[in-house]
């Protein structure tokens, strides 16, 4: 978390946000962890964003610097500067903008960093903006060893599946309604990826999980309708994979689990 719509409404929120403005002065904190960024000289720059799976491509002027959000990286916006926001108190990077306001990256838990200039060639096609390429990626490569693996783990693989984390497995794999505990590669074809994107599609349209400490600072959506959409991640039962990370399914396939 974030995840791949996540990351995409950030993107989105970044340019919204600064598409009249520009730096005026910039405060970097000890804690900061987007190191690349103090490199630069942007004083004077915009900022722009775009996404592809879990990372996000800054710009300031042409200059990119690619990061990951890790489990709480956000930007937030204040008027003024807010002392009592936890946002503030964990604004790692407090950018001045022209409009006489502040532009602020977040990250309570600080697990995100600056990573590159480009993006990491190790994850695998977009699925918003590369979507055939991502497809094709997949079904050309199905007797790829990884695919052997159970389908609840290979889905986490962000060399095929960039962007998805905990929430969309659980959703996908459980709305197609199939054991999640068999081999990916028995899984499959054309249909369950169609399934796949329409999934996230779905979850990107719904506005995104603020499901921790990320927010749709866009406002666009109704959060409700997200948790309706819902069925599986924190609704059924769960265990533990062998990456140590949470997965909710049904419970009819607990008896595979048990095997």
């Amino acid at each position: 978390m974030p995840e791949i719509s996540e990351v995409k409404l950030t993107a989105e929120f970044i340019n919204h946000a600064n598409q009249n403005r520009s730096i005026q002065d910039v405060q970097f904190l000890k804690t900061n962890k987007l190191k690349l960024v103090e490199e630069l000289d942007i004083i004077g720059s915009t900022i722009s964003a775009v996404s592809r799976g879990k990372e996000l491509k800054l710009f300031f002027n042409q200059e990119p610097v690619v990061i990951s959000l890790g489990m709480t990286g956000c930007f937030k916006n204040f008027q003024k500067r807010g002392y009592k926001n936890k946002h503030w108190k964990h604004g790692h990077i407090r950018f001045y903008m022209s409009d006489d306001t502040w532009f602020v990256w977040s990250d309570v838990r600080r697990f995100g960093k600056s990573i590159s200039t480009d993006w990491n060639p190790l994850r695998g096609p977009d699925i918003f903006n590369e979507e055939q390429l991502f497809k094709s990626n997949i079904l050309e490569n199905k007797n790829h060893r990884d695919f052997t693996k159970p389908a609840h783990i290979v889905l986490m693989n962000q060399r095929w599946f960039n962007g998805i984390g905990n929430y969309l497995r659980a959703e996908i794999l459980g709305k197609w309604n199939k054991n999640p505990f068999q081999p990916m590669k028995q899984l499959l074809n054309e249909p369950f990826l169609d399934h796949l994107i329409k999934q996230v599609h779905d979850s990107y349209r719904l506005g995104g999980g603020e499901l921790y400490s990320w927010m749709n600072e866009n406002k666009s959506s109704n959060n409700n309708d997200f948790h309706q959409w819902m069925k599986f991640y924190g609704k059924s039962i769960k265990t533990i994979d062998s990456q140590g990370r949470t997965f909710w399914y049904h419970k009819k396939w607990r008896k595979y689990l048990l095997k």
